[in-house]
């Protein structure tokens, strides 16, 4: 039971009627109490295999317990002893600005908190180009310990933004603690957003008890929560901007009639991150930091020169300050005298940096590229090499022997099968050079995103032909029957087939696509006659008179109506004020001065009927 409750992709129906509490209550200290069967057993104890009650001691006799004070000493750390009495100097370490503990206030964290408590369903954000560094450790522990029963889900966001190769490879290594879904925040062109939606319902379904269950996003700031929420109402419901902190206060927001969710202002734990690791997050907004150019030097230091070069089209500098110098000069950020501006040139970057602008992003755990086994070479298709990206970590692991190298791709290829997402629909907006880019496909892989239904109308097209076919064989065995088979027989299976094609064409209508396949000789023979009469047209005309022209027209639409006489579906209300609108103009103010007399230059127009009308009684109206 201890290794289902812990085991995320397993979840425990119907606890209500299980003791769960004898479970629980066991590891809760103010509760805890002795357990003599623990210790000892009844067959130690009573019966024939007694034995003499003995005090359970760590170390056996003298030496072993100078050994077990040894290994203690060894590994004890002072720095974490919070047993031993400090002197209180009065001095603590604080930030150099109080926009560095943004995220950290006690109201941000009772919002968190009433979105944990509110929602049965939890979805942590991770910026797809640093995961580990937005994951909050402090709130996994907590529901882990404290609210069990709440299920947590990674979702990997901001997936555009890097590779292709190391979303999946996140997305498989995360797997392994919580399930994860990569995701493209986006109202025109999502990812992952059918995969999100049928987890949510399987959650739904899990929880049939409740009328309704609450989904609650939380994370990092900026890291996309309120933007995952509008893609999947396909519809802007919540305030979103490229800034930190644009979420003030939690928000109750319907998805369907049993799923809610609820977006939360972003959270902040108070780690060992520096202020630059800080900025560098995306959780202080740029605007106000005061010293921008202090961060400048890490974003140098993380985003690889090629791509700085790429994006502001500097061939080469030597320090900070000689690089943000040739930007401004480059971009026209000077101050009085031509000096550069260095505060607001450093701002510029840091934003490019915050919203992708700079493609970086980290490498997943063994992404180190090796030579690949022959199984992987020859389900790669992509023909991306991945040979240049020598890097001094791999020389050093080329000296590590071959098993432990089969074995860690091994590794890695079982962790990618189980990722069940078609990654190579996302759309990739920076562009990576060929040693971050690496192969995608892998053995074991499967297409199983339903974002554009891709599957389901493979199946349906598959399901079209089997009847198609399924009517072509129907047709051939009743085209020579037996002479034994009676003409009653013989009527029953024309009237089955007869419904049988009926049924297959609505449905082909239905597709808007022609289920009817004319062969080439007979729609030559059927489209002859018109051909001819047109070139005849070509060649008389100007010759004859308006009458005969009329007729030839006449006889054209005659043909076309026989040609086309195929019957179409009567259309709906609905679709057909759907064409209307599609055929009108969607331009406002086009048709402005063709019916109203501007000027009076319009005044000699006939008007229509109902315009007519219409000033007569103006007219009247003012005589009156």
């Amino acid at each position: 039971m201890e290794m289902v409750m812990k085991d995320p992709y397993r979840v425990v129906m119907k606890q209500r009627k299980l003791p769960m509490s004898l479970f629980y209550d066991r590891i809760k200290p103010h509760t805890s109490r002795v357990h003599i069967l623990d210790t000892e057993t009844f067959e130690t104890t009573f019966g024939p295999k007694a034995q003499r009650k003995r005090p359970n001691l760590s170390a056996s006799d003298v030496q072993a317990l100078v050994e077990n004070a040894e290994a203690s000493s060894e590994s004890y750390d002072q720095g974490k002893d919070r047993d031993l009495v400090t002197e209180d100097t009065g001095v603590r370490d604080e930030a150099q600005e109080e926009i560095y503990k943004k995220g950290q206030s006690r109201r941000i964290w009772g919002e968190l908190y009433k979105v944990i408590d509110s929602s049965d369903v939890v979805v942590q954000v991770l910026d797809a180009r640093d995961p580990m560094g937005t994951r909050s450790p402090h709130v996994e522990s907590y529901l882990k310990k404290e609210k069990h029963w709440k299920h947590l889900i990674f979702v990997l966001n901001k997936c555009d933004l890097v590779p292709t190769w190391a979303t999946k490879r996140w997305v498989a290594v995360l797997s392994q603690e919580y399930p994860t879904l990569a995701f493209h925040a986006s109202l025109t062109n999502p990812f992952g957003k059918g995969a999100f939606i049928q987890l949510l319902r399987q959650f739904g379904k899990l929880h049939s008890d409740k009328k309704q269950i609450s989904v609650g996003f939380i994370g990092y700031p900026n890291v996309g929560k309120s933007s995952v929420i509008n893609t999947l109402r396909s519809k802007k419901v919540c305030n979103v901007a490229p800034i930190a902190g644009e979420t003030k206060v939690w928000q109750y927001i319907t998805l369907m009639r049993r799923i809610f969710l609820i977006d939360c202002p972003g959270v902040v734990y108070p780690s060992g991150d520096t202020e630059t690791d800080v900025v560098l997050k995306g959780v202080v907004q740029v605007e106000k930091i005061k010293s921008p150019e202090d961060h400048i030097s890490a974003v140098l230091e993380r985003a690889k020169p090629e791509y700085i070069r790429k994006t502001y089209k500097i061939d080469s500098w030597k320090d900070t300050e000689e690089f943000l110098e040739k930007l401004a000069a480059r971009t026209g950020k000077l101050l009085k005298g031509g000096e550069p501006d260095m505060q607001t040139v450093s701002k510029m970057v840091l934003n490019d940096w915050q919203r992708g602008r700079i493609p970086f992003f980290v490498k997943p755990p063994n992404a180190e590229t090796r030579p690949q086994p022959p199984a992987l070479e020859v389900a790669v298709t992509s023909g991306q090499d991945n040979n240049e990206d020598k890097t001094p970590e791999t020389v050093a692991s080329s000296t590590e022997p071959a098993e432990e190298k089969n074995n860690a791709d091994t590794e890695i290829r079982q962790l990618m099968s189980h990722v069940r997402q078609n990654f190579g629909r996302i759309n990739v907006a920076p562009q990576f050079s060929e040693e971050d880019l690496v192969p995608v496909d892998v053995p074991g892989f499967e297409e199983t995103d339903s974002d554009a239904s891709g599957e389901e109308e493979e199946e349906e097209e598959k399901e079209e032909d089997e009847q198609h076919q399924d009517l072509v064989e129907e047709e051939s065995q009743l085209a020579v029957p037996g002479a034994r088979e009676s003409s009653k027989a013989v009527l029953k299976a024309l009237d089955e087939k007869i419904a049988k094609y009926k049924k297959f064409l609505d449905k082909a209508k239905a597709k808007r696509f022609s289920a009817i396949r004319i062969p080439k000789q007979l729609s030559e023979k059927v489209f002859a006659k018109s051909m001819q009469k047109s070139e005849e047209l070509k060649e008389t005309e100007g010759t004859g008179s308006t009458e005969k022209k009329r007729k030839r027209k006449a006889e054209e639409e005659d043909d076309d109506d026989r040609l086309g006489e195929q019957p179409c579906k009567k259309l709906t209300s609905k679709e057909r004020r759907r064409a209307e609108r599609q055929q009108r103009s969607k331009k406002v103010g086009v048709r402005y001065y063709e019916t109203h007399n501007v000027k009076n230059k319009n005044k000699n127009k006939k008007k229509t009927g109902l315009e007519g009308q219409r000033s007569k009684h103006k007219k009247h109206k003012h005589k009156q």
